[in-house]
């Protein structure tokens, strides 16, 4: 019985210390990793983000930019790091969603190696055709397609990027037969995608607002099933008859897994707090991003939800990539 209250004694000292820990914390500067160049649309909003989080917690909060592998080079990176909530990382469909069943040998688990702190931005993708396109709508879009079967050609920002994918997912709905062109990131595929060496492609609302606002490009439609604010005239693929064709980038924050709670529960506080403030939406959604907090658990939810649906379409489309 002694050493039975002796380990309680332990067990209960050893909490209230890890509590003390975390009400302390942080004591020094934290980083936010990010899986692209500095200027890409989750680098634009982790900007924002980082200020305000550096004046909630009053230390310094550093952006660190680590694109490579898919953006496998920055997810090993924050997965290895200490757990004590100093390095958070930009999770995105891609890193956290796609890539566990894209490829064949990942090297970090976008589960087990992270603790999920809150979703932060969703933003849509379109279906855009080149400047040659001479129809009005989606249904004219897929019959141009289709009689310029093999010919007709798509861009990507990358193999096995959502821009790809969406494609692939267009082509196994639609019965479209155009060929992948991937590029190295979304502007030179947008570039030729305005001199007319492309005929379609399926990028962010927040790659394409300008050039559509500006009149250069047009959306035929919204891969989601709700209108966007910013496109109120532009209809849904679910609308229009294609309830599968749906496709959207999102964003959100993570910690190294084995984060302590408390520090977990301190960090969630603080960037809910930031991504539903008023400040935040209106620099973001004028960009295209539309602003949403969730609590870690929904937030872990939404993540294994879409783990799961991207691993049917993948697994459906029959694409393996090694890393």
């Amino acid at each position: 019985m002694k050493l039975v209250r002796v380990v309680l004694s332990f067990l209960v000292l050893a909490t209230f210390a890890g509590v003390a820990d975390a009400e302390d914390w942080p004591t020094r500067r934290l980083r936010i990793v990010v899986p692209f160049p500095a200027g890409g649309s989750a680098d634009v909003q982790v900007r924002i983000v980082a200020d305000e989080l550096a004046k909630a917690l009053r230390q310094p909060v550093i952006v660190e930019n680590k694109p490579g592998a898919s953006g496998g080079l920055a997810a090993v990176d924050v997965a290895h790091a200490p757990p004590d909530g100093y390095t958070l990382m930009v999770g995105t469909v891609g890193t956290h969603a796609i890539n566990v069943s894209l490829y064949s040998r990942l090297q970090y688990d976008p589960v087990k190696d992270f603790a999920p702190l809150t979703l932060v931005t969703v933003f849509p993708q379109l279906i855009v055709p080149g400047i040659n396109f001479k129809g009005n709508t989606l249904a004219d879009l897929i019959a141009s397609l289709k009689a310029d079967a093999g010919n007709a050609s798509y861009g990507s920002s990358g193999i096995g990027s959502p821009t790809h994918l969406a494609g692939e997912l267009f082509k196994r709905e639609t019965g479209a037969d155009i060929v992948h062109v991937p590029y190295r990131g979304q502007g030179p595929a947008t570039n030729d995608l305005l001199s007319g060496q492309l005929q379609v492609m399926f990028p962010s609302l927040p790659d394409a607002l300008t050039l559509i606002m500006g009149g250069k490009l047009r959306a035929l439609a919204v891969m989601s099933d709700e209108r966007l604010k910013l496109l109120p005239n532009v209809p849904t693929t679910v609308e229009l008859g294609w309830p599968k064709l749906i496709s959207s980038f999102w964003a959100g924050l993570y910690a190294t897994g084995g984060t302590p709670q408390p520090v977990l529960d301190r960090l969630n506080r603080e960037l809910v707090q930031i991504v539903k403030a008023p400040g935040f939406a209106g620099r973001v959604e004028p960009l295209g991003f539309e602003a949403r907090a969730t609590t870690r658990d929904e937030f872990a939810q939404f993540n294994a939800d879409e783990i799961d649906r991207w691993g049917q379409i993948v697994r459906g489309l029959g694409i393996q990539l090694n890393q």
